[in-house]
């Protein structure tokens, strides 16, 4: 198959347009350079809000700048840069995406537990069959153990599922040895207008396994105007019903059976402003927190200092309206976005990207974990770094 889609552009070319999602900006470019080694020990790190719903929280416990490369069993050293998802396989085990890269990357995570540094090791990397500006993944154990691979990608765009060809008796946690495409359902019905670059970036499966979530990262077109300074952008949460027995999109087409609801984005932060340059706001991440209930990671970026900021929302699914019409306008239909209520925000100076839920602590508490993309292809190969928070749930 080919490397990658037709009318791509070369792989360089795409990685730089992704990078930073400022790539196309030199001031911005610069901007994060020049204040890489302050920023990036998050020194401008907001405290969590007071306005938390029913006792659910977030805080920031420890963040690491993570290698550039991974040693893998054929001892081949393969750079790691631009992670852009992240999943929960089992104890101390997730697996990421790279847009800029073919190969799905295992890593540990072993939280510190006083608010320090956790401990990030890249284990190894498998290669996926074909190239494409891979964004965020969703993995669903079923009770036979065998995984269901989820990744959403912004090119076709599509979700494809991947399906585990070793299983076996492997234990929970353990990175499969290879992985197949076992189906896909095109994106394009609901994205068919997205703004280059800023299509579907988010990718979650609920617990029960049931429903697969995505959303497109700013407006589309046919939404209304593009985020700007102090105007929000409203985007679309579209779920897609899962059959327990097949591979995606094999015996019916989820898109058809989807649910749209409205997700309105907050506008650019507030920062010391630089003239010139792009603004940007958009859904980076969805993390299901079982029925109805999903947390959504929010980017901002911006010339001027802080550079970055990050926003993790509570949205509850279940109460919220449809989109009545799917060819609609967003900004003019009348459609009430999902209420949502704000658990974190901060500027710790990286470019969050991929969010995930992981274990139970024994304190009660689950640990989230965020990897960023380091922007490597424009900005010359930087460390990978990866953040933990705490989430307080009942």
């Amino acid at each position: 198959m080919p490397a990658s889609p037709p009318n791509s552009g070369s792989p360089r070319r795409r990685a730089a347009l992704r990078s930073c999602r400022g790539g196309r900006s030199v001031a911005t470019a610069l901007i994060v350079v020049g204040l890489w080694p302050s920023i990036g020990r998050g020194v401008a790190e907001d405290r969590p809000p007071t306005d938390t719903a029913a006792g659910i929280s977030v805080e920031p416990a420890g963040l690491v700048n993570a290698p550039g490369v991974v040693v893998d069993a054929d001892g081949i050293r393969r750079p790691v840069a631009e992670l852009s998802g992240i999943t929960w396989l089992g104890g101390e085990s997730y697996a990421a995406v790279m847009d800029g890269s073919d190969r799905l990357l295992f890593l540990t995570v072993i939280p510190d537990g006083h608010a320090a540094a956790p401990t990030v090791m890249f284990e190894r990397s498998i290669a996926l069959d074909r190239l494409r500006d891979w964004e965020d993944l969703a993995v669903f154990t079923g009770p036979d153990r065998r995984r269901r691979w989820f990744v959403v990608e912004e090119d076709t765009p599509a979700v494809r599922e991947f399906s585990e060809e070793d299983a076996g008796d492997r234990p929970a946690g353990e990175s499969p040895r290879s992985l197949r495409e076992a189906g896909m359902v095109s994106l394009a019905g609901p994205f068919r207008t997205a703004r280059a670059n800023r299509g579907p970036e988010a990718l979650t499966v609920e617990l029960d396994g049931a429903w697969l979530w995505t959303a497109n990262e700013e407006p589309l077109e046919r939404d209304g105007p593009a985020v700007a300074e102090g105007i929000a952008g409203r985007v679309r949460l579209v779920g897609l019903p899962i059959d327990p027995a097949a591979a995606i999109g094999a015996r019916s087409d989820p898109i058809q059976q989807r649910r749209e609801l409205v997700y309105e984005v907050d506008p650019p932060h507030d920062r010391l402003g630089i003239l010139g340059g792009p603004l940007y706001s958009g859904v980076v991440a969805l993390v299901s927190l079982g029925p109805g209930r999903l947390l959504v990671l929010e980017r901002s970026a911006a010339a001027g200092v802080p550079p970055l900021e990050n926003r993790i929302y509570l949205v509850d699914t279940s109460t919220a309206a449809r989109v009545g019409d799917s060819e609609g306008n967003l900004a003019t239909d009348g459609v009430t976005p999902v209420a949502k209520t704000l658990l974190w925000k901060g500027a710790l100076g990286v470019n969050f990207e991929g969010l995930c839920a992981g274990p139970r602590l024994p304190d009660g508490r689950m640990m989230l974990v965020a990897v960023a993309d380091n922007g490597a292809a424009a900005l010359g190969r930087r460390p990978n770094p990866v953040a933990c928070f705490l989430l307080t749930i009942p």
